[in-house]
């Protein structure tokens, strides 16, 4: 695969676009009344520390994975149990992805089918997808990149339409620390997954300008979540909008007569469905890679479906009780969560500043 760090940085964007515009406004608007800019802006900041640490961490042994050779740097036992958390939290994360399908279709177009249904065919083809390697996922990503990109900002015009600029003022009157500081971790939980992509790093050139080129990626899907978070403010108000679970449909729909709009949900669905495969085949790709690593290459043919299905499962309990999903998707427990695994190369970068500050890291372990 030809790899620069541009095709890393549309990746990443495609990646995260997924996760922050779907998922995150709405938890945003849930709480944040006014003061969600505050938070997506410091959120998104602080997620850039731990892009630094990862591409850090990338620099060591740029043509080996971070799975070889993060043992001499944590050490065989810690790198074992980092490994494990992140697996579990891999599996974990997509099982949410596969339980949004689930509801987003479930409520919206395929009313009465039976979330094990779309399950399964989710499942299969995430096999697919993952069985092909990594880069199919990225190649994928390629193509959807100026897709998304013309796409979102097709929307935003059209939802400035009817957008209501005289509440813009109340974004700057309201403040309130506690709701500010939970904004905050909430959104550099959803932003800060960088550490999967320590996987990428033998397969592209982490060097000089790999930091900057992502850095744009993810202050691009920062800006577009502000973005999106403020028009829906003001379309629909803070009251009404805490209970809008999907904003841009909403919005969309409430144009529904105005002719370029009419016919352009389902391609937006069609596309953001496309990058959340994406985001659900790649988690599934770095669950491999860690299984792999902890079962020493054993039984490499069956990890695949194994964690498909593990994930599947989880989401068929999730679809049943949605009660705890719902408690468990958006609790700030999940968030101080997901912030432990999402931290990892922070770890491993700190670590390694000390162990190796004055000698390089060693390169016999790569070939293990």
């Amino acid at each position: 695969m030809t790899s620069n760090n541009w095709r890393l940085a549309r990746f990443a964007f495609v990646y995260f676009n997924s996760q922050a515009s779907i998922f995150l406004i709405p938890s945003l608007l849930a709480s944040s009344n006014y003061q969600g800019i505050a938070g997506i802006v410091f959120g998104s900041l602080l997620s850039l520390i731990v892009l630094s640490a990862v591409v850090y961490v990338g620099k060591l042994q740029p043509s080996a994975s971070w799975v070889e050779f993060g043992k001499q740097i944590m050490g065989k036992g810690l790198h074992s149990l980092m490994i494990f958390l992140l697996l579990v939290w891999c599996v974990y994360y997509a099982s949410y992805d596969i339980q949004n399908f689930v509801l987003f279709f479930g409520t919206n177009y395929l009313k009465g089918t039976p979330p094990w249904f779309i399950q399964i065919i989710i499942a299969l083809v995430v096999i697919y997808v993952v069985s092909r390697g990594v880069k199919t996922i990225v190649y994928m990503s390629d193509g959807l990149f100026l897709i998304i990109f013309c796409s979102t900002l097709f929307m935003f015009f059209f939802f400035a339409q009817k957008a209501n600029f005289q509440m813009l003022p109340a974004l700057v009157h309201y403040f309130d620390f506690s709701t500010f500081f939970k904004n905050t971790l909430a959104t550099f939980s959803v932003v800060t997954e960088w550490v999967v992509f320590l996987f990428l790093f033998p397969e592209f050139q982490c060097g000089k300008g790999t930091f900057q080129k992502l850095a744009v990626a993810s202050v691009g899907n920062c800006l577009i979540v502000m973005v999106g978070w403020i028009f829906t403010l003001l379309n629909f108000s803070p009251h009404y909008a805490k209970q809008i679970q999907y904003p841009f449909l909403e919005i969309i729909r409430s144009m529904i007569n105005e002719g370029l709009l009419e016919n352009s949900a389902p391609f937006i669905i069609g596309v953001w469905t496309a990058s959340m495969f994406i985001h659900c085949a790649f988690l599934i790709y770095v669950a491999t890679k860690c299984l792999t690593y902890l079962t020493k290459g054993k039984s490499e043919a069956v990890i695949i479906p194994t964690l498909v299905v593990i994930a599947v499962a989880i989401a068929l309990y999730y679809a049943y009780h949605l009660s705890a999903y719902q408690k468990h998707y958006f609790s700030f427990a999940v968030v101080l969560i997901w912030m432990l695994i999402e931290c990892i190369p922070l770890y491993y970068a700190i670590v390694a500043m000390i162990r190796f500050r004055k000698r390089p890291l060693h390169r016999k372990e790569t070939s293990q």
